[in-house]
């Protein structure tokens, strides 16, 4: 087996939500193998923003102590730094909450903001966070960008009116940038506001007040994150943190997911063979519950197929996400969003083609920089 592929079955076998606490002798063999590539397999975690999650699952696991000294040694100080990170990732977006809070603003956590207040506390510090995604009701932004201004925080670079997020709110004092959306990912249709917070779940820590999706909804906005904002269904990407999140909801909230509810809305929006892939890969590589999704079809067997080929070729993935970068602003939901154009027929080409055109004249010379960064910032 070539050794890149070998690496990552491993990391993801690493991961897997279904495995026990206890030591797994089998697994801890492969491990310990002289033929596994560990530095191949660590470059790969790297960028899989996976590192971090790679060493709480061997601690839990017990399975740490098994490893060369070296990857064990590396592990561990990784492990120290993710907890130390994110534990002041927690405090800023608790006083960021706070103040929104007395602003009269109860903000929706997205993403990995919510593994700060559901993980273990010995597992804080197993998720990679680059910024903080807050959902505001549409009515308040203004009102909740006002008032974390007054507490230090920075907007970055310009906004457009259209898009789903203010820009990102820095402070000199905190770790990572707030993100204020007045919706639920960059989308029109998928998921409204107003479907997202009427079934949103409050999240109960200390005298704070704020909310989470509800289960069903937290899989729709990943699955809807991965395959279509960030073309992982095109890429044949697996996106290995956005797909631990996805096994991890579906394992902690097993019993509360309306499978159908979420099948059905795949299907309305031409998403079912994107969603039926990606529960497919969750499965196979991380052991995600389904309830008895039918996942196996050969759509769903070939993208696990082509994602794991593609692990032989890492520069094949750079290329691919420049391609993402470049196709990005004018993807339809996309238009969809700023021009209300619909996601299919005469109307999207014509928005789409207007769009490109305003693109074109506003950065010229900067569009190959642009799309590089896009690709970069994927996942």
């Amino acid at each position: 087996m070539n050794k890149k592929v070998r690496a990552f079955l491993v990391l993801a076998r690493a991961l897997r939500v279904d495995a026990d606490d206890g030591e797994d002798v089998q697994f801890a063999a492969e491990l310990q193998s002289g033929d596994l590539d560990w530095s191949c397999l660590l470059r790969l975690a790297d960028r899989e923003y996976a590192t971090t999650t790679l060493a709480a699952a061997l601690l839990r696991r017990r399975l740490l102590e098994r490893l060369p000294d070296s990857v064990r040694g590396a592990l561990q100080r990784r492990h120290v730094m993710g907890a130390a990170v994110n534990q002041r990732i927690r405090r800023q977006a608790e006083e960021a909450i706070a103040i929104l809070n007395a602003a009269g603003c109860t903000p929706m956590v997205l993403k990995g903001g919510l593994h700060l207040f559901e993980a273990p506390a010995e597992e804080i510090g197993a998720r990679v966070l680059r910024d903080l995604d807050l959902v505001v009701p549409a009515d308040r932004l203004d009102d909740c960008v006002d008032a974390l201004r007054r507490s230090g925080y920075v907007p970055e670079g310009e906004h457009e009116d259209w898009t789903y997020h203010y820009r990102p709110l820095h402070h000199p004092g905190h770790l990572v940038p707030i993100e204020l959306h007045v919706l639920p990912g960059e989308q029109r249709r998928f998921m409204s506001p107003e479907e997202a917070w009427g079934e949103a779940v409050p999240l109960p820590v200390a005298d704070l007040s704020m909310a989470a999706l509800c289960p069903t909804h937290r899989i729709a906005h990943n699955v809807f994150h991965s395959e279509v904002q960030d073309a992982g269904f095109a890429l044949g990407e697996v996106w290995l943190r956005q797909l631990h999140d996805l096994a991890v909801v579906c394992r902690r909230y097993e019993g509360a997911i309306d499978w159908p509810a979420l099948s059905t809305r795949m299907r309305q929006h031409g998403l079912e063979r994107a969603f039926r892939a990606r529960m497919h890969l969750a499965s196979e590589l991380l052991g995600a519950p389904s309830a008895g999704l039918a996942t196996g079809d050969w759509c769903s067997r070939f993208h696990l197929r082509r994602c794991l080929a593609q692990q032989r070729w890492p520069g094949l993935a750079d290329r691919l996400r420049w391609v993402a970068g470049v196709l990005g602003p004018v993807r339809a939901h996309h238009i969809d969003l700023i021009y209300a154009s619909g996601t299919g027929g005469l109307r999207l080409q014509v928005q789409r083609a207007r769009h490109a055109g305003r693109l074109l004249r506003k950065h010229r010379g900067e569009l190959r920089a642009r799309a590089a960064a896009r690709g970069r910032n994927l996942e």
